[in-house]
């Protein structure tokens, strides 16, 4: 029993860590610890054969997760009208009140989900977290679209043109 509680321990703490296993010939194992660096994930598809996904990083937290998941969801609306396929971080609210997760999950989630868009768009307004997934999408590769207002007609207008160019 305490092997099993140790070797799940041992998984926490490394789950982050890239592991590689080495075993010499007297059979002792031994690990090698990289941390592993941001990788964009390329899509498959290209832009022309499907719609873009489009990431959306707005404030969250303040002035209320609530208030501020309405307001991106109008504006997935709209860039879903428009042709787009908008992907709402946001929407983990939901799943929060059910599972309640920190912060720093969340954030590693949506970075998950980020590597796999064709854009971000940035919504204005204060969000240290927002910032922070700009931030990665600059390491990706991943162009940050930045729209003049948080007006859904602004947000549609930046990402149009975008991929009008």
């Amino acid at each position: 029993m305490k092997q099993g509680l140790l070797t799940q321990v041992a998984y926490q703490i490394l789950q982050p860590f890239n592991l590689l296993h080495f075993a010499n010939s007297e059979n002792v194992m031994t690990l090698a610890i990289t941390r592993p660096r941001p990788q964009r994930v390329i899509p498959q598809n290209t832009a022309h054969d499907h719609p873009p996904l489009v990431y959306i990083a707005a404030p969250y937290t303040q002035p209320d997760p609530v208030e501020n998941t309405h307001a991106v969801i109008k504006i997935a609306d709209a860039l879903l009208d428009a042709g787009f396929t908008p992907l709402v971080p946001h929407l983990t609210l939901a799943w929060h009140l059910v599972s309640p997760k920190p912060y720093s999950t969340w954030l590693a989630y949506d970075r998950h989900l980020l590597a796999r868009c064709d854009v971000l768009l940035r919504v204005p307004g204060y969000s240290h977290g927002a910032t922070q997934e700009c931030t990665f999408a600059d390491e990706l590769g991943i162009p940050v679209i930045r729209p003049r207002s948080a007006d859904p007609a602004d947000c549609i207008a930046a990402v149009t043109n975008h991929f009008s160019d």
